[in-house]
């Protein structure tokens, strides 16, 4: 089953795209990234923290500094985090997008563990 990257968005900036952080060296958000099938609309969502070292150390959180899932970068640049994000996405693909979700779930919290809990 062919999967496809529908579209990345931060829970802090409205455009994550266009964000220049004013040090990309401290970075720290939770993104939300939409995969589907392809070809088909829609799809599921599914969360990941990208931070950077110096974004890490600058949160806030005394004793535990993250956990995940997590994506560390040195930088935080857009085409890094999307270059990074569809060849993950690539090699997720199984034979059933419930293969493809299990396989997902390994670098991303998919949108419906939150309801399990």
């Amino acid at each position: 089953m062919r999967l496809v990257l529908h579209g990345v968005e931060s829970g802090k900036y409205p455009n994550l795209r266009t964000h220049i952080p004013d040090d990309p060296e401290v970075f720290d958000d939770f993104v939300q990234v939409l995969i589907g099938r392809k070809p088909g609309k829609g799809g599921d969502g599914f969360t990941l923290r990208v931070a950077t070292p110096a974004g890490l150390a600058a949160s806030g959180e005394p004793e535990l500094i993250a956990q995940s899932p997590l994506l560390v970068i040195r930088r935080f640049d857009y085409d890094t985090l999307w270059s990074w994000l569809e060849r993950t996405v690539a090699a997720c693909e199984a034979p059933t997008w419930d293969e493809s979700v299990e396989r997902l779930r390994r670098h991303f919290r998919w949108e419906f563990d939150y309801a399990r809990k």
